[in-house]
C-alpha cells in the first residue's frame, strides 16, 4: 500500500493554502502564519513502487505546477519515509514548525475521485485489482494548540464530519 501526495510546486502559488489561512483569519485564529494544502491518495493492492510512481506521474500530478510524495503504508499508517519525491519543498519542511490535519472520507462514503483513479489506471495499462482512497492534508505552521486544529480548525473548516474523518498531528505531540 503506498501514499502519493500530490503538492503545489514552491515557485506556483498555493491558491487553497491561502483561502484556507484567510478563512483560519476568519474564524479569529491568529496564530497560524501559513496554510499548504496537497491532495492523498492512497493505493492498495497488488501494486509495486514503479507502478505507483507511473500512477504519480502520468495521471495525477500536473507536472507543471505540481510535485509529488510517495510513502509506503501498511494498515492506517503511512510511514515518513519517502519512497520517491518529485518536491524540493519536503526539504524545508524539515526545520519548520508544523502541524497537519488530514481529512478524509468515512467508511461507506461513496467516493468518486478514488472510483475514476482506479479506472484511470487500467486505462495506463495497469491490470490489477486496487482499491483507492481519497483525503486532503493541510500543513498549518505556527504554534497551534491540538484543542484548536480539532475543534475549531478541522471540524469548522475544513472537514464535512457527517461524510469525512480528521486526523490532527500537531506539533506539541512531536515534542512530547
Amino acid at each position: 500500500m503506498f501514499e502519493i501526495e500530490i503538492l503545489t510546486k514552491k515557485d506556483f502559488k498555493d491558491s487553497r493554502g491561502e483561502r484556507v489561512l484567510s478563512d483560519i483569519c476568519g474564524l479569529g485564529v491568529t496564530n497560524v502564519t501559513k496554510a499548504e494544502y496537497s491532495q492523498l491518495y492512497v493505493v492498495d493492492g497488488d501494486i509495486n513502487l514503479s507502478e505507483t510512481e507511473m500512477i504519480a506521474s502520468e495521471l495525477l500530478v500536473d507536472k507543471v505546477t505540481e510535485s509529488y510524495i510517495i510513502r509506503k503504508c501498511c494498515a492506517e499508517y503511512c510511514s515518513e519515509v519517502i519512497l520517491k519525491s518529485s518536491d524540493a519543498k519536503e526539504n524545508d519542511r524539515l526545520n519548520s514548525n508544523f502541524s497537519v490535519i488530514e481529512v478524509w472520507y468515512k467508511k461507506g462514503v461513496t467516493d468518486t475521485v478514488s472510483e475514476s483513479v482506479v479506472k484511470a489506471v487500467e486505462d495506463l495499462g495497469i491490470v490489477k485489482e486496487i482499491k483507492v482512497k481519497t483525503g486532503y492534508k493541510y500543513y498549518l505552521y505556527g504554534k497551534i494548540s491540538r484543542t484548536i486544529l480539532l475543534n475549531t480548525i478541522a471540524t469548522k473548516l475544513l472537514a464535512n464530519t457527517l461524510i469525512q474523518e480528521c486526523k490532527v498531528h500537531c506539533l506539541a505531540d512531536k515534542k512530547a
